[in-house]
């Protein structure tokens, strides 16, 4: 499995990736009940590729998709970032959404990323524990509209990879 950043062409993959895409993990990733697909307009904002205001990292594996790790700020060069990550069912739970991040955390930092927002359903005990190992045991989310809310510094993220399980075809 080869963990690389965002390249013009992974629009094209990401598409393809849909169908390991479950119903739970798309309405985990989104907030929402996206009705299986990924959003039309998600789909739009990936096709204008990297750019300063969001980049993303992806994990390919014979030339499939994996999953993906991205960042979106606003202003484009503002300090701050929402991060949120994506896994296809069949590579779930083999800490691929950890190494995701890693990789892209170098990326942040070097495009002037200091702060991290990540908002996670009270339900998704895999998100909260990805957080807690990217931000330390010490981060608190608070509660809003439904969601945690957490905010931790970059600079928290540990700079060693997490090693990969096995991938499943």
């Amino acid at each position: 499995m080869l963990i690389r950043p965002w390249q013009e062409d992974d629009r094209r993959l990401v598409a393809a990736a849909q169908r390991h895409l479950s119903c739970r993990s798309l309405d985990r990733r989104f907030l929402v009940g996206c009705g299986g697909r990924l959003p039309g307009a998600y789909l739009a904002h990936i096709a204008a590729g990297a750019r300063p205001e969001w980049d993303a990292q992806v994990a390919v594996d014979g030339g499939q998709l994996c999953g993906w790790a991205e960042y979106g700020r606003r202003p484009a060069d503002g300090p701050d970032a929402d991060l949120a990550v994506l896994v296809a069912d069949p590579w779930q739970r083999t800490g691929l959404a950890s190494a995701l991040v890693r990789a892209l955390a170098h990326r942040m930092i070097a495009a002037g990323v200091r702060t991290i927002h990540a908002d996670v359903a009270g339900s998704n005990a895999a998100a909260h524990g990805l957080v807690r190992s990217l931000a330390g045991s010490g981060a608190r989310p608070f509660f809003a509209d439904g969601l945690l809310h957490f905010t931790f510094d970059l600079a928290a993220v540990p700079p060693e990879p997490a090693p990969l399980a096995a991938a499943v075809p």
